[in-house]
């Protein structure tokens, strides 16, 4: 009879289906999949930059379920020249906001969600040294490009929320760190 409950990784181990090796592998899968479905109906530079992450997912998917490093300096280093590219090109807003106002913004969106849910993954497997730091950043940013093309898609028609504005929440507006 198969043994349903495990499932064989890369590392050439059997792994219990629950294991965070496959919880994260999951995420990066589920985060994925909204890439996708936000790409077939995005259109222009939002389309080919989902395209170009979408690829790049997989080496996230890899090393997760590997544990040999393939997010190293340099995809950091890409990614945050994509992120300044489109930060020079959007307004942010000064107060919270409903970012999903089409569905290109809610897939988005969820896809945000779920990236960071996957970033979760990835620094609980970088504590026990499953899968290497980078990953862990490169996920980290790329919750920030999502984020900032989703502006990019909305052109600064903001719902806000309330009169709470961001830095009242303690939060500063900052370019992503480069270095």
């Amino acid at each position: 009879m198969k043994i349903v409950k495990f499932t064989r990784t890369l590392r050439d181990e059997f792994v219990p289906k629950d294991s965070d090796i496959i919880w994260g592998v999951g995420s990066v899968d589920e985060a994925n999949a909204f890439i996708g479905l936000a790409k077939v109906i995005a259109k222009g530079e939002t389309k080919e930059i989902l395209g170009r992450i979408q690829r790049k997912m997989f080496d996230v998917g890899t090393e997760f379920i590997s544990g040999n490093e393939k997010i190293r300096k340099n995809d950091v280093d890409e990614l945050l020249g994509i992120i300044r590219k489109v930060e020079d090109t959007i307004r942010k807003p000064k107060s919270f906001v409903i970012l999903e106002q089409d569905e290109v913004t809610a897939y988005l969106s969820v896809a945000r969600a779920v990236v960071r849910r996957a970033e979760r993954w990835a620094v609980k497997l970088n504590n026990q040294g499953k899968v290497g730091i980078y990953v862990v950043e490169w996920l980290n940013k790329l919750s920030c490009l999502l984020y900032l093309l989703i502006l990019k898609e909305l052109q600064g028609a903001y719902e806000a929320v309330g009169e709470v504005s961001v830095e009242d929440a303690g939060e500063q507006e900052e370019r992503v760190e480069t270095s």
